[in-house]
């Protein structure tokens, strides 16, 4: 736990913000503002991300998006990471001690959770309630029960409330529970066998209820907005993914595990894969340790084959189901699979020690001095360094002139954020999707690369174009009026 907090809790706020983060934070800010977020079925997900905001933001005292900071909004995930890290302990009695304790510590230093438990986005929160679901939906299948499966429906229901992806888990469990109970079924004699099918009638009613009635909870404000669960099934028919994220089958594969030299060192999670198959193997020759490792390899196989089948994929996408393998790569040192010979046993902690050792050291340079690095395989689309400086600069601009004459400022083109983020000490200021017809009466101009060429042209003669970077691969330019840019270069003037 103090290794999981370390990594994820320095320098928190050193990493410009992400488009998906700044978006994030003003959806917040309408809900802590006006206290009336309505949940939209075709963009942004669940509303458990900006509901968990809440009580952090009290604590921070802050109640506005002009006060947000990015410590406060990353704090939430931070909490969700650390919690993540201690859902191996709900396996004890089925993996046993050392295996879950080794899962927390793949869990810990995991660059892949390290990172974007570090981003105020849903995934980290989809990652916990999974984790917490997988466990208990085990419990149910093991040994059905009412109370499992109001637990089971509980972490469910959370998981709705973060975002629509959970079906994808729900049906990968849905799977992996028929086959271990296929598994068990086919055993003769012993304690372990399946119960009848019928048992799990109740259950699964109990489930369901109480998966239903915590989505409707958060999506209908607390039954405020009654049309919110209605919309949260529509989401499933109407949302609108962002062009640009359609990756080919393997990325997942290639992002996690394969190595690649980068920045000036190697990077992959590939230990993590191996200490996986060798639980797969050693469970598959032990009869006792088929149940709990064949209902994990394939909820994790599953979870991976489904994300990667679809087109629209993104690295966060992979928190769940590559927690879920750093579970069963541990599983590796359950009392069951435990191999009889020293050298074995020697070898399984050799690779484990040494997957702890260098997961670590990715997590630190990934997360720290690398962490906005467009080549480090962790950073996403990565908000330019430039986007702080710009906001700086244009309030040592505002000071320079009184404080006044700046405003308003213009965006012009689509796909601006994170740039309202960083303008949100200024106002007024307006966005368009082309430019207005008084664009030349701005002070300040920022175009968005489609519209570059059309606001060059209608500025050329009141402006002075300057080139800035948005994003990575993503270039803004920033039109200032020629009578700004005059007093700021020249060494006579005197504010």
């Amino acid at each position: 736990m103090g290794l999981a907090l370390w990594l994820r809790v320095h320098d928190l706020e050193a990493r410009p913000i992400h488009a998906d983060e700044a978006t994030g934070a003003h959806i917040f800010a309408q809900l802590v503002e006006n206290a009336n977020y309505r949940f939209d079925p075709t963009h942004f997900h669940g509303p458990l991300l900006s509901l968990s905001t809440w009580p952090v933001a009290q604590l921070y005292g802050q109640s506005h998006w002009q006060e947000l900071s990015l410590s406060m909004l990353r704090m939430g995930p931070v909490l969700a990471g650390l919690l993540t890290v201690l859902t191996p302990l709900l396996w004890l009695r089925s993996i046993g001690t050392r295996a879950a304790l080794a899962a927390a510590a793949l869990l810990a230093c995991s660059p892949l959770l390290v990172y974007y438990n570090r981003m105020y986005i849903h995934e980290s929160w989809l990652a916990l309630f999974g984790m917490l679901a997988a466990a208990a939906i085990f419990g149910v299948i093991k040994q059905p029960s009412r109370n499992r499966a109001l637990l089971a429906g509980l972490a469910t229901g959370l998981m709705f409330a973060t975002k629509e992806t959970f079906a994808i888990s729900l049906l990968a469990w849905a799977l992996a529970g028929a086959a271990v109970w296929l598994i068990r079924k086919s055993s003769t004699g012993g304690v372990d066998t399946a119960p009848p099918w019928t048992a799990y009638l109740k259950p699964a009613i109990w489930f369901t209820l109480t998966l239903l009635l915590v989505g409707t909870i958060f999506y209908t404000q607390g039954l405020r907005q009654p049309g919110g669960i209605v919309d949260a099934l529509r989401t499933y028919f109407v949302y609108e993914t962002t062009p640009g994220h359609d990756k080919p089958f393997g990325y997942y594969f290639e992002m996690l595990v394969w190595p690649k030299q980068l920045l000036g060192m190697w990077w992959s999670e590939g230990g993590v894969a191996i200490l996986a198959l060798l639980s797969c193997a050693l469970g598959a020759w032990k009869k006792p340790a088929r149940v709990v490792i064949g209902f994990i390899a394939l909820g994790a196989l599953l979870h991976v084959l489904s994300y990667s089948l679809i087109s629209y994929k993104t690295p966060w996408l992979m928190l769940l189901p590559w927690a879920l393998l750093c579970l069963l790569a541990a599983c590796v040192f359950c009392p069951q699979v435990k191999p009889s010979k020293p050298s074995i046993q020697f070898a399984l902690y050799l690779i484990f020690g040494l997957t702890l050792l260098y997961q670590g050291y990715q997590a630190r340079q990934a997360s720290g001095r690398l962490a906005n690095h467009p080549h480090n395989p962790y950073a996403y689309v990565p908000t330019s360094n430039n986007m702080p400086q710009l906001s700086a600069w244009l309030m040592e601009l505002k000071d320079f002139n009184g404080g006044q004459v700046i405003e308003p400022i213009a965006v012009v083109g689509r796909e601006y954020w994170p740039l309202p983020w960083y303008l949100r000490s200024f106002g007024p200021v307006g966005y368009w999707a082309e430019a207005p017809d008084a664009i030349h009466t701005f002070p300040i101009v920022l175009a968005m690369p489609s519209q570059t060429r059309a606001c060059s042209e209608r500025l050329a003669a009141s402006h002075t174009q300057l080139p800035r970077t948005l994003r990575s691969n993503v270039h803004l330019t920033l039109f200032l009026h020629n009578e700004l840019w005059n007093r700021w270069t020249d060494p006579a003037f005197t504010p």
